[in-house]
């Protein structure tokens, strides 16, 4: 499997063939996932950047595809760094010609003709919609460990209804008519929010992530979002603030990435059913060990990463199982966690330290794994670092360490 970056993408071939990752920087599609035939907004420019993948091994090649292919545009070269204004509607192909002379034997003999098109459309009909790229990505690269619930990823005309005082980030899509996405500059963009019929105002992005926007709400405000690309006002949200005492009811949902656990999200709803965003989730576990952390700056506390750094890897195949908590007040819920450690790959000359997030189950018998100098382990809270992603380095750093892992299995309590 490749290496997935839900911050800046995923490194995969994106070529018919999958052979190139073609990068259109500065425009922006989607965080999990840029396909061939993309559509991408008349007037906007587009930059290449061709990134040569190893398919049989899934990794990334460190030259630029130029040492493998001869790109072309209607017969003309196009080399790296090449930017073009999309003037003109309709298809326009990359056509990539494998060289003679590509320096990667390995796979020189595998090497076909490929091809990345992008279909250029206007920007009428249009409106706008936060990305849930965390939840797409999941979607796309991980395991889920149970049914999953319809409102999983919101309708994007569904209010997004968020908990005052919380600073949530997602990125923004432009969508067309048929709810296909389409490939937009984000440095020609402006996204606004007027706050109960008040004057609107920029609304700020995230300093890390350009495609990204940081939306919040004060108590008992009401805001409507806007997207102006161009010369066209797109709609692009509506924020209702929802105090996180309006819940009613809380469900688990959590994802493996190979055979172990990997993430969780609690799902809180109020009484009619309408998901509420940005309650103060506490997370914990019943029984097993395991690292729960923030996921990433700008994501509320429904969400914890999760990691199997608590224990030395066995030495041999072993079973393992956790039973996970997450609480609101008065409402929890639990899924149990079930997935088989492997013996490390080499082995290592350090003595083992457990990841310094870990937490030990109330009802886990034996006893305690030694901690770290700054392990928090213990029966309450969410034993997590004290900045969202401290320590943790986002969901890209997690995935890269997952990568190899089997496939898992999880069964709902």
């Amino acid at each position: 499997m490749p290496a997935c970056l839900l911050l800046a993408g995923c490194i995969e071939g994106n070529t018919e063939q999958e052979q190139i990752r073609v990068v259109l920087s500065p425009l922006f599609y989607s965080n999990v996932h840029t396909p061939s035939s993309v559509r991408a907004l008349l007037g906007s420019q587009a930059c290449f950047k061709f990134q040569l993948m190893d398919v049989a091994e899934h990794n990334v090649l460190p030259p630029d595809a130029a040492a493998c292919f001869d790109p072309t545009i209607a017969g003309v070269p196009v080399h790296e760094g090449d930017c073009m204004v999309l003037e003109e509607l309709g298809p326009l192909r990359i056509d990539f010609t494998p060289r003679a002379d590509c320096p990667f034997p390995d796979i020189a003999d595998r090497l076909v003709a490929d091809r990345f098109e992008i279909e250029v459309v206007p920007g009428e009909a249009m409106r706008a919609g936060f990305e849930w790229h965390l939840e797409r990505s999941a979607l796309r690269w991980l395991t889920s460990a149970g049914p999953l619930p319809a409102d999983l990823i919101p309708a994007v005309d569904e209010p997004l209804r968020l908990v005052p005082g919380v600073e949530v980030s997602f990125p923004i899509n432009v969508i067309d008519a048929a709810g296909e996405l389409v490939a937009w500059d984000p440095a020609q963009g402006l996204a606004s929010e007027s706050r109960d019929g008040g004057p609107a105002r920029e609304l700020p992005r995230s300093e890390n992530i350009n495609s990204s926007w940081l939306v919040s709400i004060g108590p008992g405000e009401h805001s409507v979002m806007t997207l102006e690309v161009g010369d066209e006002l797109l709609p692009l949200a509506e924020v209702v603030a929802t105090p996180a005492e309006e819940a009613a009811s809380l469900e688990i949902v959590a994802a493996y990435f190979g055979d172990a656990p990997f993430v969780a999200r609690a799902i809180v709803r109020d009484g009619e059913g309408h998901v509420i965003y940005g309650a103060p989730v506490a997370w914990s576990l019943v029984e097993g060990e395991l690292a729960l952390s923030p996921v990433e700056e700008g994501v509320p506390p429904e969400y914890t990463a999760i990691t199997d750094e608590c224990v030395p890897p066995p030495t041999e195949v072993q079973p393992r199982r956790a039973i996970l908590r997450a609480q609101l007040g008065a409402l929890s819920d639990e899924i149990e966690l079930a997935w088989t450690a492997v013996p490390a790959e080499t082995a290592s000359e350090e003595p083992f330290e457990p990841n310094h997030s870990c937490m030990r189950g109330t009802n886990t018998p034996d006893e305690p794994a030694e901690p770290g100098e700054d392990d928090v382990l213990g029966d309450s809270g969410c034993g997590c670092a004290a900045t969202p992603g401290a320590g943790l380095g986002g969901w890209a750093w997690l995935l890269l360490l997952a990568l190899g892992r089997r496939r898992g299995r999880a069964a709902r309590r």
